[in-house]
């Protein structure tokens, strides 16, 4: 069951019609969002997609035409639901009076949304006005049965289990955002001035999370950061919390109590999984720079083998590579199969504190995966692969087979020296291109190797 007070949409062209699925879902315990539709457009449509809006309920008419003109009714909800729901997963229940015209209508949908630069929606079910009330007459109150409406509401959103574990999932999270509000708050609460302590102590633990330079400079993210550690212990305590509803997850509990050990979807690659886990590609627009820790930049060509380049890494690129990370000889066409990054890797704390003077970039590589054989110890005649992977040195990590859909087709391998970097001071660019960062534990585990392999201390010995 889809959690009560779950914000769900509601769209129609006809004001009374509008107003009475708002209350038949009130009555069932959804907070409704409604939107008329009125000469061809949304009313006070928002002004960007609304993020967790996984119901959605639509007349299937909102224009004339007759219900014969179903490209045009299908047309007028995909216009809709774009201006409404953000990418993911959402189900339309459709709220007509021809509900035998909702699954002609949700194959054209289906069919078009992707054209129209629309994620489809997962399912689809219909509620016949005509068994609430009397369409086809004037409405009075007395001819509207809300509790059968309500009834009808979670009779048709009951199919969808999947959608409810995710919604619950959801509402766990907004919940733990919620308790952390109340404890943050709670501090204040007996203050003689309880709302300007609250503003105080709000903006004194951005700081203390980020350094008061960073918190200037980027004050929501500061926040993020101080009040994080606080919602994710709240989340471990909801989650010990009633669980959903237990129709709800048994389709996954039978997966998971199989005998064997679920699979991943073949529809979902090891290297998308990787890429969602492990790394945020940067979209076409995103301008972020490359100092910012965990950045990974793609050099450009006019800073490999430049003065800057050799300097800072002592070789050009085609001996850097071979010395640093291929295991055997390399043709051009491979070398240049290859993209040269280098990955901000500044202390934490520094960048918390607002303290980095100098900034570190360790060289990392991007190898196609029909190429990984040469940089993993496999003879360039070998009929099958080594059982044990063998890098060119062990400050070498590979973080795995990762899928970029923005910036590079085909699937990747990324591989980090722990031992070679340059240094650049603060704010200092090179030619080069930002694409994505690594995710704050997959910095902690480069952390921990370039710790532990690459920068272990030593001193001279001298044997008989």
């Amino acid at each position: 069951m889809i959690p009560l007070y779950t914000r769900v949409v509601a769209i129609d062209d006809v004001d009374d019609h509008l107003q009475k699925i708002v209350w038949g879902l009130g009555k069932a315990g959804f907070c409704a969002l409604p939107f008329r539709f009125e000469d061809g457009k949304l009313e006070n449509a928002p002004a960007q997609p609304l993020p967790g809006i996984r119901i959605v309920f639509t007349d299937i008419h909102l224009v004339g035409g007759g219900p014969n003109n179903e490209k045009t009714h299908a047309a007028n909800i995909i216009k809709c639901l774009k201006q409404i729901v953000a990418p993911g997963p959402y189900v339309l229940v459709f709220w007509s009076q021809f509900p035998r015209d909702s699954d002609n209508i949700a194959v054209l949908i289906r069919e078009r949304a992707p054209v129209a630069g629309l994620m489809p929606p997962i399912g689809h079910a219909a509620i016949d006005k005509n068994d609430v009330f009397k369409v086809a007459e004037p409405s009075r109150s007395e001819d509207f049965d809300a509790a059968r409406l309500r009834d009808l509401i979670l009779e048709r959103i009951s199919s969808f289990m999947t959608l409810a574990v995710a919604a619950s999932w959801e509402d766990r999270v907004a919940r733990a955002a919620a308790r952390t509000t109340n404890r943050v708050f709670g501090l204040v609460r007996t203050a003689a001035a309880p709302t300007g302590d609250w503003e105080n102590l709000l903006a004194f633990l951005a700081c203390e999370a980020v350094g008061q330079h960073e918190a200037r400079q980027e004050l929501i993210p500061a926040l993020d950061a101080a009040l994080l550690p606080l919602l994710e212990d709240q989340l471990s305590l909801i989650g010990r919390e009633p669980e959903p509803a237990a129709q709800d997850v048994q389709n996954l509990l039978d997966i998971v109590s199989a005998e064997r050990r679920p699979a991943c979807p073949a529809s979902v690659t090891k290297s998308q999984l990787n890429a969602s886990y492990l790394v945020e590609e940067f979209g076409a627009d995103t301008d972020l720079p490359m100092w910012a820790r965990g950045t990974v930049t793609a050099l450009g060509s006019s800073f490999i083998n430049s003065g800057p380049f050799v300097r800072a890494f002592h070789h050009d690129d085609a001996t850097l590579i071979r010395q640093e990370f291929a295991t055997r000889e390399l043709t051009d066409d491979e070398r240049r199969s290859t993209k040269l990054h280098v990955v901000e890797f500044g202390p934490e704390c520094d960048h918390v504190q607002g303290k980095v003077s100098t900034h570190r970039y360790l060289l990392a590589l991007l190898v196609p995966v029909p190429l990984m054989g040469a940089f993993t110890g496999v003879p360039k005649d070998a009929k099958k692969a080594p059982s044990t992977l063998r890098y060119r040195n062990d400050s070498v990590m590979d973080i795995g087979k990762i899928t970029l859909a923005v910036s590079l087709p085909g699937e990747w391998h990324l591989l980090v020296s722990c031992r070679c970097f340059m240094a650049l001071a603060q704010k200092t660019a090179v030619d080069g291109r930002p694409v994505f960062r690594l995710r704050r534990a997959l910095m902690e585990e480069i952390a921990h190797r370039y710790t532990t392999h690459a920068r272990r201390p030593g001193v001279m010995r001298f044997h008989d």
